[in-house]
């Protein structure tokens, strides 16, 4: 089974059937807490902006790990529990994120779990949810109208075909992508770094058709979102 290269603009076709406690201010050691800049550049980050003019950047390279730049160094903090968002604590520090644009940076005082100091609110600035072209218009899906089977496909199927391309930019968009690679004849890695948002939108696929002992199926899919510098693209 082969899939065609995935390129990260526009209109894709042809992808194949295939399946604690600190001070007030921490300041740790280099070997634990490093410089800011040494965050896992293949992890997209997110900047805040915080009130009093602070900066804070925030990683995610795992389920239950945030990397948090602040004041000039970099503290990998720990998932904990938390009634709504996000919280993560650790070396003196609790971030706790609602949702993808907001949050709230606190110090953590000796003996406490959940940080009683209401912290410094950060809000990443300037964000306007993107939205694909719509159906029929340019750049965007085919107005297909034809309604698509709700019957079990197989993985030989146009549909099973579609449903791979689907699994590969849930996977990207996710920023898992050792395993979107897997689904590629190439195994390249997806570059996330360019960007701040990444979606797609994944079309009805097209008829089956054979060629030298293979099966190929089109599957229309449009990508949208933010680059990193805040400009929209589709």
């Amino acid at each position: 089974m082969t899939a065609s290269p995935i390129r990260p603009f526009g209109l894709l076709a042809g992808l194949a059937l295939a399946a604690c406690s600190k001070p007030a201010t921490p300041t740790p050691p280099v070997e634990i807490a490093p410089k800011a800049g040494a965050v896992n550049p293949s992890v997209v980050v997110t900047t805040y902006d915080c009130a009093g003019g602070a900066q804070l950047v925030a990683a995610y390279p795992d389920a239950s790990t945030a990397i948090v730049t602040w004041k000039g160094h970099a503290y990998t903090l720990k998932i904990a529990r938390s009634a709504s968002g996000a919280r993560y604590t650790g070396y003196g520090l609790q971030w706790w994120s609602k949702g993808l644009r907001q949050g709230a940076i606190s110090t953590l005082r000796a003996g406490e779990d959940v940080a009683s100091d209401p912290g410094v609110a950060c809000e990443a600035p300037d964000f306007n949810p993107a939205s694909p072209p719509a159906p029929g218009a340019p750049g965007g899906l085919p107005d297909d109208r034809t309604p698509i089977s709700e019957a079990p496909f197989a993985p030989t199927s146009a549909q099973g075909a579609a449903n791979v391309v689907q699994t590969y930019y849930a996977l990207v968009e996710s920023g898992r992508v050792e395993e979107a690679a897997r689904l590629t004849v190439s195994g390249e890695l997806f570059d996330v770094k360019p960007y701040d948002t990444y979606h797609a939108e994944i079309g009805a696929p097209g008829a089956i058709e054979g060629a030298a002992g293979s099966l190929y199926v089109e599957v229309p899919v449009v990508i949208y979102g933010r680059l990193a510098t805040g400009k929209e693209f589709h």
